[in-house]
This record gives structure tokens, sequence and C-alpha cells, in this order.
């Protein structure tokens, strides 16, 4: 703002003087020619003989002398005080010469050659000084403008300063206020990763209570649940005998009731190897695997095609735990919203790491485009984040999903006692 102001303040000084000077010449112009006019009628006058003409050069004199006053007056106008005295004395100087004609024109025709030389000597002096006076009033003026040429380029070159100065300040407010902002943006990010570390503690520290929380509720559920409706199905056929036979309606009655056992039986057996499956905690994840890929086939009618390479039943809780609950969370996503017709899973181990890829035919989906993550996605994530793994999610619209899963194994003591002797 500052610079756009100062640009055109200069410009406006400079366009302001060059328009005053152009004035001032314009008036000092008109008023030489006034007085050419002015001597040539003077002479015409005087050489005249015929008094009849007198009133016609007074209304030309007379016009003459209201423009000559008009451009005094314009002068007087733009003149400064300093160029005042010798305004003063061209005005003194024109009407100097103006006068003898004035007077001129209430005299008796002249007749006398004499007389008339004597004027004519007057009127040329006259004219001169006069038109010496407005030849140094444009010498004035263009000193003037010369003057204010300079005082421009003075202020144009201060201006320059000013700039170069401002350039500098804003140069270092700039890189003061850039080297703040990096600074304080690195604190946040410090911050930031702090807060991130201790949310991913916090989830990890979630994920392992809501594992143990499972495992005991589905202990508790096929432990002391399904004993108790075991035993009730048990005592409910000891009475399903000859007795309860003899009458129809009571043994349809405890049909009925062996019915709703077994059916709760079933039910608490399926909810506690939903929440987790005691065979991935006594058997190892290649059967907890099966019996999951069987259960998911026989409830959605959907193929899963399972293969497993290597032993995968001896590695850690942690990384069992995280390959079930990816599978289960895929499997789920793949009968809700992929309308997958097939399923192929494949879970190997090699010397450092285990490898799972799940894959499915379904619709698919992109996900640049995805406004955010769902949970599960983000569970996915969080899982392998915390066993330190990798997770590779491949999909197009129309051509399926890929999952890919990478997590390593930890060494065991043994292993390291090996690598340390050889």
């Amino acid at each position: 703002v500052s610079t756009i102001g100062e640009t055109f303040r200069s410009r406006k000084q400079l366009t302001d003087a060059y328009e005053r000077h152009y004035k001032i010449a314009d008036a000092l112009l008109r008023i030489r020619s006034d007085l050419y006019l002015a001597g040539i009628l003077k002479r015409d006058f005087l050489l005249d003989p015929a008094q009849s003409h007198a009133a016609q050069y007074g209304e030309q004199f007379t016009q003459i002398k209201q423009s000559t006053a008009q451009h005094l007056t314009t002068l007087e106008t733009l003149l400064t005080p300093e160029e005042a005295p010798s305004l003063s004395r061209l005005r003194a100087e024109v009407e100097s010469y103006m006068r003898p004609l004035t007077q001129a024109l209430d005299w008796e025709p002249i007749l006398s050659g004499t007389i008339q030389w004597e004027l004519l000597k007057l009127q040329l002096k006259q004219r001169s000084s006069a038109l010496q006076m407005a030849g140094d009033l444009e010498n004035l003026n263009a000193r003037d403008l010369a003057m204010q040429e300079e005082k421009t380029r003075l202020s144009e070159n201060s201006f320059r300063r000013f700039l170069w100065v401002m350039a500098g300040t804003s140069l270092f407010l700039g890189l003061l206020i850039a080297t703040l902002t990096v600074w304080h943006m690195r604190r946040l990010e410090r911050h930031s990763e702090v807060a991130q570390s201790e949310l991913r503690e916090l989830s990890h520290q979630l994920v392992k209570v809501q594992e143990q929380e499972r495992r005991r509720i589905s202990r508790e559920l096929h432990d002391e649940v399904g004993q108790m409706l075991t035993g009730l199905r048990m005592e409910l056929g000891n009475l399903d005998g000859p007795h309860a036979c003899q009458d129809p309606a009571f043994h349809q009655r405890l049909l009925a009731t062996k019915r709703i056992a077994e059916q709760g039986l079933r039910t608490v057996r399926n909810m506690a190897m939903f929440l987790r499956p005691s065979m991935l905690d006594d058997l190892g994840l290649s059967p907890a695997l099966r019996w999951q890929a069987k259960e998911f086939t026989l409830h959605n009618d959907v193929p899963v095609a399972l293969s497993i390479h290597g032993d995968v039943d001896s590695v850690s809780d942690d990384v069992r735990t995280c390959i079930y609950r990816i599978v289960q969370e895929a499997l789920t996503n793949a009968s809700r919203h992929a309308s997958a017709k097939q399923i192929k899973l494949s879970i190997e181990r090699h010397a450092r790491d285990v490898r799972a890829v799940i894959e499915d035919d379904g619709i698919g989906f992109d996900r640049h485009k995805m406004r955010r993550r769902g949970l599960g996605l983000l569970g996915m994530e969080e899982r392998v984040r915390e066993i330190r793994g990798t997770l590779d999610i491949r999909s197009q619209p129309g051509r399926g999903t890929r999952i890919c899963i990478r997590l390593p194994i930890p060494e065991t003591r043994n292993e390291l006692s090996s690598v340390n002797s050889g």
C-alpha cells in the first residue's frame, strides 16, 4: 500500500508540474500573440488617415486588452509567490504598451508624419520590453519545471531507497516469522507424535483388554453356561421315559423343552466361538481358520479356498490373534459389502515372518475416492501396526479386493542362543 501510494504521489507531482508548465507557456504565448496583434493594430491605426475607422480599431483593441487581462489572471493563479514580482513587472509593461494606443484612439486624425514616426518608435520600444518580460517569465517557468523535475528525481531516489529498506525489513521479518513458524510446527509435531504414540499405546491396550475380555467371556459361556445347558438337556433326557409316554401332552412339552435347550446350547457355543474360539488358544491358528472358513461358507453360501503352508500354530499369541481377527473382518466385509462369489485365503510361514493373503472377486472399491475409512480398515491397520507388520490393501471397482499381511515373528531364546554360539 505504501509503495502504490508513493508511486501515485510521485506520478501526480510530475504530472501537475508538466500541466502547470504547459498552462504557463500557453498563457505567455497568448500574451506575446496579443502584444503582436496590438502592435499591428497600433501601426495600422497610426498610418490610417480615415478617422471613420477609429471605432473599428477601438473594438479590436478592447478585445485584445480583455484577452491579455484574462491571460495575466491565469498566470497569477499558476505562478508561485516567488514569481509574483516578475508577473507584476510584466503586467506593468503590458499596460504601458497598451496605454499609448488607448490615448491615440481619442486623438484627432494624425496628419503629421513626424508624430506618427515617434509613436511607432515608442511602440517598438515598449513591445520589445514587454516581450522581454514575457521571455523572462518563460525562462522562469522552464527553470521552475527543471526544479520540479529535480525534486521528483530526488523523491524517486528517496523512494527507491525506501523500497530497499522495506524489502530488507520485510525479508528479515519474513525469515524471522518463518523460523518461528517452523520451530513452532516442529514443536507441535513432537507433541503430536507423543500424542499419537500415547493413543496407539492406548489403542493397543484396549485391543488387548478386549481380547482378554472376549477370551474370558467365551470360556465362561463355553464352560459354565454350556455345562449348565448340557446338564439341563441330560435331565430332560432322563425324564423322557415310559412314564412320559403315557401322557401325550406332557411328552410333547418335554420334547419342545429339549429342543429349546439344544437350541440354547448351540447358540451359546456359537457365541463363544464368535467371541474367541477356544481352539485358537488350545489347538492353534490352523484349526481356528479352518473352522472359520467352514462356518462362513455354511452361513453365507460363499466358498472359501483355504491353503496353509508351514507351521503357523506355534507363532505367538499376538500374531495368531492379529491374523484371525483380520481374516474375520475381511470375510465379513466380503459378505456384506463386496457381494463376493468366491474367496481365497492363503497363510504362509517363512523364517522371519508370517504372510497372509485374502482375495475376493467382489465389486471392489476405490480407496482414493472414499470420504473416510471404515472402522474395519482402521482396526486392521492398528492391529498390524502394533506388532510392527505391514498391511497392503489393493482394490479396484469391479476387480475385487486383495489384502496382504506380513507379520514379523519374534526370535525365540533358542534361536538367539544358536545364532550367538554359531
